[in-house]
């Protein structure tokens, strides 16, 4: 073979090559796995892995305040709450309250004692980042029990609530809320009065605890 067709041969194969390197550059730079794939950022040693923090789902209050019923039914004593919240987005959230109160009987220097469990959605008006305080609203629906005289030892309430809070700390926070529970099926009429009295009621309540 002469020198030329040498140098021929060897032209025609290294361009082959180049043609066939480019074709398969190609290809793999339109897979959208190849194209998609973000590219490795591990920060050093020196700088945390995690740099963002969840914020809390789930939190547990308690809360103190006061309690009165609508019409004659008892005077305005004092009320207390107990509640677990699971955050579903940051609009959304299920909670579930276990809420007490003792109110003495105008009429009969006796106290009415409730007890309550209800479980409601709650609905963030603004989410946790667009203000200092953050308001909702809640409505659920549950059921209320009342000990001593004139009691009613099972009534339906369908609670709603409106209220603000804030983080104080990253895991505790604190807010207050405005409860009106309507009741039916009750009836707390003390025997011999004149007038039918109900359970429907109202309760402010200072609340705060932890968030996980």
């Amino acid at each position: 073979m002469s020198m030329q067709r040498r140098a021929a041969a060897a032209m025609a194969v290294a361009a082959t090559t180049m043609a066939l390197a480019g074709a398969a550059g190609a290809q793999d730079a339109g897979r959208p796995e190849q194209r998609d794939r973000p590219p490795r950022n591990v920060p050093p040693a020196d700088q945390p892995l995690i740099r963002r923090i969840p914020e809390p789902t789930i939190a547990v209050e308690a809360g103190f305040g006061a309690l009165g019923y609508l019409g004659a039914t008892a005077g305005v004593g004092p009320t207390w709450n107990v509640r677990v919240t699971g955050a579903m987005t940051p609009r959304v959230a299920i909670e579930g309250n276990y809420t007490g109160s003792v109110n003495e009987r105008a009429t009969r220097g006796t106290s009415l004692v409730m007890t309550s469990l209800d479980a409601g959605v709650r609905y963030n008006i603004l989410r946790a980042d667009e203000a200092v305080v953050q308001p909702f609203v809640v409505g659920g629906v549950g059921y209320s029990g009342w000990a001593g005289e004139g009691g009613d030892a099972f009534a339906l309430v369908v609670p709603v609530t409106v209220g603000a809070e804030r983080l104080v700390t990253r895991n505790v926070k604190l807010g207050a809320r405005f409860n009106y529970r309507p009741a039916f099926f009750d009836d707390l009429t003390v025997r011999g009065a004149a007038t039918r009295t109900g359970g429907d009621s109202w309760a402010l309540l200072a609340h705060g605890g932890g968030a996980f």
